[in-house]
């Protein structure tokens, strides 16, 4: 394996953490997304695939119990929608010509243990420093390149480093060296880059092999059962060709991203990689096309293997929640709204969901701070470098245009349990998001989010959200 700071079995404790109610396991759940996990504001390159129709929101978590299975109070549940798109809908663009001039690569990320990560690449000409991307299905991710001589190093914009340090053949125009990501929560990762010059981008070969004339069809919802991170879904969308876009969300994480790739016989082969997350996913599907066991990997540091059925829907219970008895939230900096209407959010700069989610916060800001909302957020970086974390959070303010109060939680991996908000368990990840009434009391409590490779989904969870906002902020003024 390649080398980095924390080691696998370092990393799996870190994880494990975030899957029992105890301390230690909720670590790991953060970086996946909020893995975890993207996200700077890739944009999508279509508009999102269409879902079922939205169902009522959720009950506020003062209302009386709830019947078995459906959040508990303290709790809130966020509708659901069904899969992305039915399979039989015209197929994905063989490519994705370049406004920019460049070079476009078929680029791969050895995963140790795994298998290779393919994604693809648009560079500037050798030479000439410019804007790159990467680019899964719909997500066109940003990032800058910069080139001496035959030497290319590739950035992103995101909290801490995130560098592609690679140097080109000149006969070949191949590109071999190093992707690295280093974050507080696993350390430098760092992962052997290869990558390939092409004409274009073609989603048929993102991962090659043997074209199937009739490919297992893998469209739709999918009710994921994780070893780890228990309860999770997917849904995916499939060309006649067998290409394949969608999401996975793994537990109370946020979701790992346009997720792109192929059926090959019974196989089913994911990939996502935006400089920030590396996701890959490898499934063998059953005959009918109905279940699926195979295993996640992100960063090729947790792996944690699933199983998968086809449903025609599923109602995702968010199960973050205040611990019974409790109605108030302790969290740094939160005695000093008592009074107005707030929202609580606790994050990590380096957090994909938590970048997903944030450009709908500052609307959110916007529009309800002049009804007296007021915003509070706290940045679990997980790292006690208190300079090093304000350096962050500035990046994330500027990034963001966020005008509410930041500060820090100064935490490390194995510390970080222990300086969560107590009263809350379920757990498992970035971000955890709050709305409190003036008298302090918590009104609504969920975690994890659904970001824009979810498409109808996600609007159903804004949608949601801003009606337990829009109800916060009317009983403030009654």
């Amino acid at each position: 394996m390649a080398p980095f700071s924390t080691s696998p079995k370092a990393a799996n404790l870190v994880v494990t953490w975030c899957m029992t109610n105890g301390a230690f396991s909720r670590v790991l759940a953060t970086f996946l997304l909020c893995a975890l996990g993207a996200c700077t504001e890739s944009a999508p390159a279509a508009a999102p695939p269409s879902a079922q129709t939205a169902k009522k929101p959720a009950q506020d978590p003062g209302t009386p119990p709830p019947a078995p299975g459906a959040p508990s109070p303290g709790s809130a549940a966020p509708p659901q929608a069904a899969g992305i798109q039915a399979a039989g809908t015209p197929p994905p663009a063989p490519g994705t010509p370049s406004e920019e001039p460049g070079v476009w690569y078929r680029a791969e990320l050895i995963f140790d243990g795994v298998g290779d990560l393919p994604f693809f690449l648009h560079l500037p000409p050798v030479g000439q420093p410019g804007k790159a991307y990467a680019v899964n299905g719909e997500e066109k991710a940003p990032l800058e390149a910069v080139w001496h001589d035959n030497d290319v190093k590739v950035t992103g914009p995101w909290a801490y480093t995130l560098v592609i340090a690679a140097h080109r053949n000149a006969e070949t125009g191949t590109l071999e060296g190093t992707w690295t990501r280093d974050t507080p929560l696993w350390g430098a990762v760092v992962r052997k880059f290869v990558a390939r010059p092409i004409k274009e981008p073609d989603p048929r070969i993102r991962f090659p092999g043997n074209s199937d004339p009739k490919p297992l069809n893998v469209a739709g919802t999918w009710k994921f059962q994780f070893a780890e991170h228990k309860d999770g879904k997917g849904a995916f969308e499939q060309g006649p060709d067998g290409v394949i876009h969608g999401y996975v969300r793994p537990g109370m994480l946020g979701d790992l991203r346009f997720l792109s790739g192929n059926v090959r016989g019974k196989k089913l082969s994911l990939s996502q990689f935006n400089g920030n997350s590396a996701n890959l996913v490898f499934a063998k599907v059953s005959p009918d096309g109905k279940t699926m066991s195979g295993l996640i990997s992100m960063q090729n540091v947790w792996n944690e293997k699933f199983t998968a059925k086809k449903v025609d829907d599923y109602q995702f219970v968010n199960k973050v929640r205040m611990k019974k008895g409790k109605q108030t939230l302790t969290l740094q900096g939160l005695n000093k709204y008592k009074g107005k209407p707030t929202l609580a959010l606790i994050f990590a700069t380096w957090c994909p969901s938590c970048n997903d989610a944030h450009p709908f916060f500052t609307r959110l800001y916007a529009k309800y701070h002049p009804q007296g909302l007021e915003v509070l957020g706290v940045a679990f970086d997980l790292s006690e470098d208190e300079k090093s974390n304000l350096a962050e959070i500035d990046k994330f303010r500027a990034k963001h245009k966020i005008p509410w109060e930041l500060l820090q939680e100064p935490c490390t991996p194995d510390t970080w349990a222990k300086t969560m908000p107590p009263e809350v368990e379920g757990w498992d990840g970035f971000p955890v998001v709050a709305l409190i009434r003036p008298d302090g009391t918590v009104q609504t409590v969920f975690g994890g989010w659904f970001g824009p490779a979810t498409g109808t989904e996600g609007e159903k969870l804004r949608t949601w959200f801003e009606g337990e906002l829009q109800k916060l902020v009317e009983s403030a003024k009654q």
